[in-house]
């Protein structure tokens, strides 16, 4: 077990990390992307039960 912390220390410290601009490129995509999901769910969530609704009103 011991070992196991030993190598995974060991191969962290080969890790190539982000520069913070990347880091902030990479937030502001993931952020964007979550915002235009949501926006995209959203419209075809209302626009599907409106749809739902109106077959129901007319049967």
């Amino acid at each position: 077990m011991i070992q196991f912390f030993k190598d995974s220390i060991r191969e962290l410290k080969h890790v190539v990390w982000p520069t913070p601009k990347e880091t902030r490129d990479y937030f502001f995509w993931v952020l964007l992307i979550l915002i235009v999901f949501t926006l995209y769910l959203f419209l075809f969530s209302n626009i599907f039960s409106e749809f739902i609704l109106w077959l129901s009103n007319t049967i």
